[in-house]
């Protein structure tokens, strides 16, 4: 286990970050994650029931190596300190920004056309 998470420093946070959109980036990782994403479509709650839980994985590998239990707790433990961090660093609140684009499917809103109103 690396470093106790009081330890978790500003540069540690960036460096996490990019470490996980690299991973997410990667090889088998990005196939994975890819399959997982075609899989779950436009489908907000397919993507949180195939997508994350994939990518969720890649991460754990990840933030242990930064002192984090490899578990939720630890994936709970290591948003909040990117959260804590994100207000006081603009490169941080992009890193997070980027890994969110990465992970949550853009939604398509599909207009609706003129509103019907019964006449009154």
């Amino acid at each position: 286990m690396a470093a106790p998470l009081q330890h978790f420093s500003l540069q540690d946070c960036k460096n996490a970050l990019s470490d996980i959109l690299d991973a997410l980036k990667e090889g088998e990782n990005f196939q994975r994650l890819e399959e997982a994403k075609q899989s779950a479509g436009n489908d907000m709650l397919r993507t949180m029931q195939i997508v994350f839980p994939v990518a969720t994985n890649i991460q754990m590998e990840v933030i242990e190596r930064y002192g984090f239990p490899s578990d939720g707790e630890g994936i709970i433990r290591f948003t909040q300190a990117v959260k804590m961090y994100e207000k006081q660093d603009e490169e941080i609140q992009q890193l997070n920004q980027s890994l969110k684009t990465l992970l949550i499917p853009s939604v398509t809103v599909i207009p609706s056309g003129p509103e019907q109103h019964n006449g009154s």
